[in-house]
């Protein structure tokens, strides 16, 4: 009987012993924007000129002047500029940037560009 009990209580403790070992906590989801607010002179101004601010798209050709940010700012209060970017980004036509873009632009965002754009137009748009 001795045996027994002491068979049990060691089988007990490999129990506790490996289900404590056993557990694994999940990573913690980080939010892309979490404690970053870009703005558009630091952050957005250098992919936007690269992606759409160049001849026969966003600077004569299309509409909208993206030039500057006052050149953006009736298409980001209207909602179109997430619309085109963001929300439509795989049409290959409505999407921007478009998939006929030029050879030298970029006929799609980076998931790092496109993570600074979400974040920066969730924020508000921040210039500065």
């Amino acid at each position: 009987m001795r045996y027994f009990w002491l068979l049990s209580s060691f089988y007990v403790f490999l129990l506790i012993i490996s289900s404590c070992t056993s557990d694994v906590l999940p990573e913690p989801v980080i939010l892309p924007c979490d404690g970053e607010t870009p703005t558009y002179e630091a952050d957005v101004r250098d992919i936007i000129e690269r992606s759409c601010a160049y001849s026969g798209c966003h600077l004569g050709g299309a509409p909208g002047i993206y030039d500057s940010y006052l050149g953006l700012i009736s298409d980001l209060e209207s909602g179109l500029f997430r619309q085109r970017v963001i929300d439509v980004r795989d049409d290959a036509t409505i999407g921007m940037p478009p998939n006929y873009a030029p050879q030298d632009r970029p006929e799609d965002l980076t998931e790092e560009e496109l993570i600074i754009i979400t974040c920066w137009l969730d924020a508000g748009f921040p210039e500065q």
